[in-house]
């Protein structure tokens, strides 16, 4: 009974020490574990011998053997958890952007819907409702305001809150996003592009004494324009 609880122990130690020594040399990819298992009994080998060195036990190189075996099974059976694992995370991922995807899509059809009310009750059907959308959102970025509160009728100034830089910045923003070129003679002395400017009474976007417009206004001439370039093209 007291030898069988003598080689219980030394078995014990002996796992332990094999498995201290694997902790630090095992493979953490399925492949270069697939090159360490191809090469085991020259880990038995050095294993044993080097036990056998350090403290003069002979060691069984079936032991060494079974314990390396174990090991690398239950490394494999941990890489495959972790590939599952993260398949899953990103399944999950892909679904939750997916969702996201679809939400903002469902709110982008709103806002369409929304502003074709807008437009329908106005009657002012010539404004394209996406022409609408891109310069809602450049102005919501420039003049920093939601987007909510952006209308047809807000007033640039009053409403939004621009000053000469802020004008200037949508202007150019604008320019960029439409291909709109203004040419030098029509800016201001402080460099403010007058036409962001018009007569509400109007409808030539003229360069007389300026009022400043509402967001309406900038997409009516935004799409005059438009509508002209595609005609002489």
């Amino acid at each position: 009974m007291i030898a069988e609880n003598d080689e219980s122990y030394e078995l014990h130690i002996l796992k332990n020490v094999i498995n201290i020594y694997l902790d630090r040399v095992l493979p953490k990819t399925e492949e270069a574990l697939d090159s360490f298992a191809s090469k085991r009994d020259d880990t038995v080998w050095e294993i044993a011998t080097g036990i056998y060195n350090q403290s003069g036990y002979k060691v069984k190189f079936s032991i060494v053997r079974d314990i390396i075996d174990s090991r690398i099974e239950a490394s494999k059976i941990q890489l495959l958890a972790d590939k599952n694992a993260a398949y899953e995370r990103l399944q999950l991922e892909q679904a939750e952007e997916g969702q996201r995807v679809a939400e903002a899509n469902k709110l982008y059809q709103n806002r369409l819907i929304q502003l074709a009310k807008k437009l329908n009750e106005s009657g002012r059907h010539k404004i394209m409702p996406n022409l609408f959308l891109k310069v809602q959102d450049i102005v919501s970025d420039k003049l920093n305001v939601e987007q909510d509160t952006i209308a047809l009728n807000s007033h640039i100034i009053s409403d939004l809150g621009a000053d000469g830089l802020d004008i200037t910045e949508l202007a150019m923003a604008l320019e960029e996003e439409f291909d709109i070129e203004i040419p030098e003679d029509i800016l201001s002395s402080i460099s403010i592009p007058t036409w962001i400017w018009s007569q509400p009474s109007s409808s030539s976007f003229d360069n007389s004494e300026p009022t400043a417009c509402t967001v309406g206004e900038i997409v009516d001439f935004i799409h005059k324009h438009l509508l002209e370039r595609d005609t002489n093209k």
